[in-house]
Formats: C-alpha cells, structure tokens, sequence
C-alpha cells in the first residue's frame, strides 16, 4: 500500500526539540480513507487490512474503529473475502479444500467461517474437475513412460496442491489403470 504522506516516530533535532510535522499520527478520516484505497485495489479480510493499517499508525483504538465503520458501511465483510478467494483458488489455480483451507487460515480468518463458506462453495464431490485439471497441467511437464517414481512425485505434486487423498488415488487409479499403493517419495 502507497502512502501519499509518511507516518515517521518523531525526529528529535539537535536542539531537543521534535518536529511536530513528522510526530502527527493520522487521523481516524485518514486511516479510513487510505483503508479504503486499499479495499479499491483487491479486497482484504479484516486482519490484513488491520495489519496493514497498524503498519501505518501503532493507534489500536482508532484502527478498531476504522475497521468498524468500514463492516458498517458493507466495505470489509469477511464472508465475501472468503467466498472470492474460494472461487478464485479453485477456478484459477485448481487447488484443492486442504490447501485453500490452510491459506485462508494462515491470514487469520476464523477457521469455522472458512469451513462453512467452504462447505457450501467448494463441495468434497467437486474437487474432481480442479484435480484433473492440475493432472492434466502436470502431465504436459512428464515425459512419457509413466513409470512407479514420476508416478508417485505425480501423487505427491497433487497432495501439495491440497487434494484429498482418496481422491487423488481414484483419479491417478482411473487414469493409469493402476491399483498400486502410492509411496510418498520426491
């Protein structure tokens, strides 16, 4: 996030004296203001743009009652930023409920909210047709004779992607005729 104007701690000049320029924290108009600058770009989930905003001014308080007014006036909604990042992660970069599970948590959303928004947009019966899509991508990457070890970094690349087990091994199954047991190895 760009500032116009840079928040400094104070500067104390040689006489002892500070400069009241450089020690004016922004007020609350302007964190909502460079909050919603923010929000014009991408949307944020309420940590993020509390993160970012605490970057700018250590005032908790104010920052607080930014985020408030922005979940008032419908601008910040976690749900929502949950629902986009689903739809994104699935349809863009055909990852798997496991993985899109872990980003969303690792950005501080509530880990039930994330479940149940996941529940409802990215059901378990859907992950199929991202899964052969990533297959699909891979595959263009191997040379051909499939053989036990591309086969199993294949298994272990869709693992990584956050695929669940059971469906990897029915898909991998599916395709390459095979009901062999898949060792982890890279």
């Amino acid at each position: 996030m760009r500032l116009k104007k840079k928040w400094k701690r104070p500067s104390v000049s040689s006489s002892g004296s500070t400069d009241p320029e450089a020690t004016s924290p922004p007020s609350e108009e302007e964190l909502y203001n460079l909050a919603l600058r923010a929000l014009t770009f991408r949307p944020h989930s309420s940590r993020e743009l509390e993160d970012k905003l605490l970057r700018c001014c250590g005032d908790s308080t104010r920052i607080s009652h930014v985020i408030e007014r922005l979940k008032t006036a419908s601008y910040l909604d976690d749900r929502k930023y949950v629902e986009l990042f689903i739809q994104s992660r699935r349809d863009r970069k055909a990852l798997g409920r496991f993985r899109i599970s872990r980003e969303l948590r690792a950005k501080g959303l509530d880990p039930s909210l994330v479940q149940k928004v996941l529940d409802e947009i990215y059901p378990a019966e859907q992950e199929r047709a991202p899964l052969r899509l990533a297959l699909e991508k891979k595959l263009q990457t191997l040379s051909a004779p499939m053989d036990a070890k591309k086969l199993a970094r294949l298994y272990n690349h869709l693992l990584r992607l956050g695929f669940s087990v059971d469906a990897v091994r029915l898909e991998l199954d599916r395709r390459f005729d095979t009901d062999r047991e898949y060792e982890e190895q890279d």
